[in-house]
């Protein structure tokens, strides 16, 4: 029996102009790089937010990852719709809404608006990201799918790491509503060429696994909601029985899974190769996140920059990943792409270790090379990991190990802002001095680099299971 919904999936780039695949390409770009950018553009902006919305060091943070746990609870319920509502449909509701949530952010009159609006707009973003992928197979052939594939991985970590420059550069001349404002144009933009270009595909009315789809949101909520609760003594029981719940979920996940018929998450992807792939990338997210939430309390608190002055010092870092990234895809394709991946996560690591022994007033020069050299590390791992964990990942599986690939980057850059709001509560630089905060944003790197240190050690445990297959 002939599947015709994968047979028009397949058949649909050939129907497809030139001009219409490339316009719908461009739409779904502008939308990941408006999401992506969100994830840290307000980094930059936590010490000015706790000053105008009179809150705590720590309590700002939750505007970051607010965002970000948002995206990570409600991806495994989104991959499940997508096939339900559509994917045009799905994508333009969901940039749609980021772009009104964007506007609730910048009217925010207090800090728990702020943090709701965070929350809606990451739920918005997760639409996005549940089809972006699959829209980009429906739009082109396989033969030129790999190099769409790497612009968004491009996409994705330019806006990532260019967050907090953009930020910056916005705060030097507007105040912080703006940062979330920029967002209406980008927005409006990408909603208007999807309209247009983007074709229309009847939904797949197949089965959905809500159980599942629950189950994961369940389990990445309780984990997430108890790492930050680690951060306070007086509620250790609290995060006791939230990380205690979580395990007994990921359990009962599990064996939901095996039995479902359309798993969202299928567990046979998860081979040896697959599973190193996703932890070497959980653990070098986890440190980024963590210097991203760090590094402008550093700058800006212990060296005096301003907010200006401090996205330039980040500046480095996206530039280079903008030069290197497309070039690591390139060379991952010739060279052993496990090697690679290593290789840059080595720099990686020396990078965060050289932010972290910056010291109390280093020369701009120096703040630079640091965070080049960190960049650089990144830029050389990103691509190759990537091409490791979905060739791992069965051809079948292609969309649930992209939506896994979401995941899992949230996931981590989640827990690495919570790291840093632990380490603010936990030293009582959260209501103390600025020198007490900046102590404590410069102590919490070395967790960074030891997050990057794991994923080093996971990277050649990889690459050794390489080397014994051959």
């Amino acid at each position: 029996m002939v599947d015709t919904d994968h047979t028009r999936e397949q058949a649909a780039p050939a129907s497809l102009s030139p001009l219409r695949r490339n316009v719908s390409m461009v739409a779904v770009l502008v939308s990941m790089l408006m999401a992506n950018i969100d994830t840290s553009i307000v980094n930059v902006a936590l010490p000015q937010l706790a000053t105008d919305l009179d809150a705590t060091a720590a309590d700002t943070i939750w505007v970051a990852t607010a965002y970000l746990m948002a995206v990570a609870c409600a991806l495994p319920i989104m991959i499940g719709v997508a096939d339900q509502l559509g994917r045009k449909r799905m994508f333009v509701l969901g940039t749609a809404l980021f772009t009104i949530a964007s506007l609730a952010c910048a009217l925010a009159p207090d800090l728990q608006f702020l943090i709701v609006s965070r929350v809606v707009q990451g739920i918005s973003a997760s639409l996005v990201f549940a089809v972006a992928i699959p829209i980009y197979r429906q739009l082109f052939p396989p033969a030129k799918l790999g190099t769409v594939l790497g612009l968004n991985a491009m996409t994705v970590a330019v806006g990532t790491c260019a967050g907090p420059t953009l930020g910056g550069l916005i705060l030097a001349n507007l105040s912080w509503p703006w940062l979330f404002l920029i967002n209406i144009p980008l927005g409006a933009i990408a909603v208007i060429l999807a309209q247009v270009a983007m074709p229309y595909r009847s939904p797949v009315r197949g089965r959905f696994d809500v159980a599942g789809s629950v189950l994961a949101a369940a389990a990445i909520a309780t984990f997430l909601l108890g790492v930050h609760q680690l951060a306070d003594v007086s509620t250790l029981w609290i995060a006791g029985i939230l990380l205690a719940s979580c395990a007994i979920l990921v359990v009962v996940f599990i064996r939901t899974e095996r039995r479902s018929p359309a798993p969202v998450i299928p567990m046979g992807m998860f081979n040896g190769m697959f599973s190193l792939s996703i932890l070497t990338a959980f653990w070098s997210f986890f440190g980024q996140g963590v210097a991203f939430v760090a590094l402008p309390f550093l700058f800006q608190i212990a060296y005096g920059a301003t907010p200006l002055e401090s996205a330039l010092l980040f500046t480095p870092w996206p530039l280079i990943i903008v030069i290197v990234a497309p070039l690591a895809g390139r060379l991952a394709d010739r060279y052993d792409s496990a090697k690679l991946a290593i290789t840059g996560l080595t720099i990686f690591t020396g990078g965060l270790l050289s932010l972290a022994l910056l010291g109390g007033s280093p020369p701009q020069w120096r703040v630079l090379l640091c965070t080049g050299i960190t960049g650089l590390g990144f830029a050389i791992f990103q691509s190759p990991n990537n091409r490791d964990m979905m060739s791992a990942a069965p051809l079948a599986l292609a969309g649930p190990a992209a939506g896994m690939l979401n995941i899992n980057r949230t996931l981590s850059q989640s827990a690495g802002a919570g790291a840093v709001s632990m380490a603010l509560v936990l030293s009582g630089a959260s209501v103390g001095s600025l020198a007490a905060q900046a102590s404590a944003a410069n102590s919490v790197l070395f967790v960074a680099v030891a997050g990057a240190a794991v994923s080093v050690v996971v990277s050649a445990l990889k690459l050794r299971g390489r080397q014994r297959t051959l």
